[in-house]
């Protein structure tokens, strides 16, 4: 039992307690090198390709799960609990977050929105680091360098 005790009293002074998790649940953007695109774009903390679709507005998404064309479900926004970290490669002064109508905290970064995809009608999902199969979907769906700007190279399929 004493074993226990010295084992948690060290990790809540280490910062590994209730509050710190709380303080570290903000969801990781970083950068990574495409090589189909030959540019750094921003990823998700798995690797995943980040989208912004050219119809938000830095403080509201118009992709919704509405009854048409279920955007939201296509394009799942990228969420966080806490405030945004700034992985490799991403200036934190970029990084924000808003309140989603849905009640989420969608992620933005340099005043976009920022999704990932998984697929739609007929197109394959990003599964892996790299993957751009939503690059320039219908010309209103890019990914972003770590400056904020938009690349709208689409790879060759």
């Amino acid at each position: 039992m004493r074993r226990r005790f010295v084992l948690l009293a060290a990790l809540l002074m280490l910062g590994a307690g209730p509050a710190a998790a709380t303080q570290n649940s903000g969801t990781v953007v970083k950068a990574a090198v495409n090589k189909t695109l030959k540019k750094t774009i921003l990823v998700n903390a798995k690797g995943l390709t980040l989208y912004f679709w050219t119809e938000d507005t830095p403080t509201h998404s118009a992709c919704i799960n509405d009854p048409t064309y279920h955007c939201s479900k296509a394009w799942p926004p990228l969420l966080t609990t806490g405030d945004p970290q700034a992985g490799h490669g991403v200036k934190a002064s970029l990084l924000g977050s808003f309140t989603r109508d849905d009640g989420g905290t969608q992620v933005t970064y340099a005043g976009h929105p920022l999704y990932t995809f998984h697929g739609y009608s007929g197109i394959p999902p990003d599964r892996k680091p790299g993957q751009l199969h939503g690059q320039g979907y219908i010309g209103l769906w890019w990914v972003l360098t770590p400056a904020g700007k938009k690349i709208t190279k689409v790879p060759h399929t």
